[in-house]
């Protein structure tokens, strides 16, 4: 493996890049391994979290630019999540509404 990380470190990180890339055979042959080096599987599944919400973050923020730009609602429709890497509590954010171009408030509850 690569040198200057222990094996279970890359292993960790090869299958929270197996889960952010979308590659399955990735991810097959990361578990494996870590399976083979008995790499505890709450380390694997937190691994797998971490990548998925590095991987959901370009359509977070492209929902964000949508609803501050066109006054859509499309953070309420895949809410924004807090960082699984991050044991603070985090607030949900504001609508992001447009009340500047509505006539009317939109109504929002959050």
């Amino acid at each position: 493996m690569v040198k200057g990380l222990d094996n279970e470190t890359q292993l960790l990180i090869g299958v929270g890049a197996a889960v952010a890339a979308g590659c399955i055979p990735c991810l097959e042959t990361m578990v494996d391994l870590a399976d083979k080096a008995s790499i505890d599987l709450k380390k694997l599944k937190a691994a797998a979290i971490l990548g998925q919400y590095v991987k959901e973050q370009p359509a977070v923020h492209m929902a964000t630019a949508a609803d501050k730009l066109l006054g859509t609602h499309l953070q309420m429709a895949a809410s924004e999540v807090a960082c699984p890497a991050d044991e603070s509590d985090n607030e949900k954010a504001d609508c992001g509404c447009r009340t500047d171009t509505v006539a009317e408030p939109c109504g929002c509850t959050l």
